[in-house]
């Protein structure tokens, strides 16, 4: 009689509140390991600081963990920097093992302010490790990506055939319970990494103009970003830099209007999260929400680069907050 196949899933956390893509996966390996012909191991993807080189001392480190179990398979969502040291590892250790590899969308990494040396390791940094993430990809027996839209320009962009990538079902998320009536004292938030929100300070200094009490809470990768201060110069603004799922989840719970100007989707699922935490979305009109989400007031979707509509979006959404909350606890459990 055949034993059961080993499975590592490398990714996400595994303590506290889980949300975004951490949330997807919890709820992946939890169903595989339901299977009676899977053993399944969940580790936790490398933590993630302000200091890159730790990022990837600690990448490599729990790449080698992982790698010298030598699983059967190990399905791989474990950051950039996490993907990359498996794609290197694994070309010497435990090479038997199949890879199956989740990819959200593709971005863009874009290289922030440097001197001219730093910016020169900075690129060189970069550049590596998008090739070693594309190597994962081209090891991998099959990749997993959440929507047509992002398998499109997975496969475009990387010159990955499309028979090798998979779209999968997204299903509901389970959200920490956000009654309606609670105390809402940020008027907008944004989560997520700085670097792919497209023309942010042009719509928080539109808004201001709007409307001058507004308040903007931040968080997520990217404090140190030169145009951070450029919103702090235009006020009422709070950059909280990486937090915890827990604190994220209070910043969803106190907020009204989540502004979310990202240029790269595969899916949002920050989207669906304020959705599911009441907050009406002012987006980008992205193909994939097009896809996932259909129609709904509670998404206002704007052409990109079209700032100044954005922020009259966003000030909308604010006025009328109570309708377009109710619109968007009932459509967030809702997928096509």
């Amino acid at each position: 009689m055949q034993g059961k196949v080993r499975l590592v899933v490398y990714g996400g956390r595994l303590k506290g509140i889980a949300l975004g893509g951490h949330l997807w996966l919890s709820k992946i390996s939890k169903e595989l390991a339901s299977y009676d012909d899977l053993t399944v191991e969940h580790v936790e993807e490398p933590s993630v600081g302000s200091n890159r080189l730790r990022n990837i001392v600690n990448a490599y480190v729990k790449g080698f963990m992982v790698l010298v179990k030598h699983p059967d398979a190990i399905l791989v969502s474990a950051g950039k920097d996490g993907s990359a040291a498996i794609g290197l590892l694994h070309k010497f250790i435990s090479r038997s093992s199949r890879i199956y590899t989740i990819v959200y969308h593709y971005e863009p990494v874009a290289i922030g302010k440097h001197s001219k040396i730093s910016y020169i390791l900075a690129k060189i940094l970069r550049d590596t490790t998008f090739k070693l993430n594309k190597d994962l990809l081209n090891q991998s027996t099959a990749i997993f990506t959440l929507s047509n839209a992002s398998k499109k320009s997975i496969s475009e962009i990387l010159s990955i055939p499309r028979g090798k990538i998979f779209v999968t079902g997204n299903g509901r998320l389970e959200l920490p319970y956000s009654p309606p009536g609670l105390k809402r004292d940020v008027h907008f938030l944004c989560v997520g990494r700085f670097g792919k929100f497209m023309f942010l300070d042009n719509i928080w200094k539109e808004i201001r103009r709007l409307n001058k009490d507004a308040v903007l809470y931040m968080a997520g990768i990217g404090e140190s970003d030169p145009r951070v201060s450029r919103l702090y110069s235009i006020g009422n603004f709070k950059h909280k830099g990486i937090v915890t799922e827990e604190t994220k989840t209070s910043f969803f719970k106190r907020s009204k209007v989540f502004i979310f100007p990202s240029a790269f989707e595969g899916f949002g699922i920050a989207v669906a999260e304020a959705l599911g935490f009441g907050l009406p979305v002012v987006v980008w009109d992205l193909l994939v929400y097009r896809e996932i989400w259909c129609e709904t007031k509670a998404i206002r979707r704007v052409g990109f680069s079209e700032y100044a509509k954005f922020a009259r979006e966003a000030v909308y959404a604010l006025e009328n907050f109570e309708a377009l909350s109710a619109e968007a606890r009932n459509h967030s459990s809702w997928y096509p």
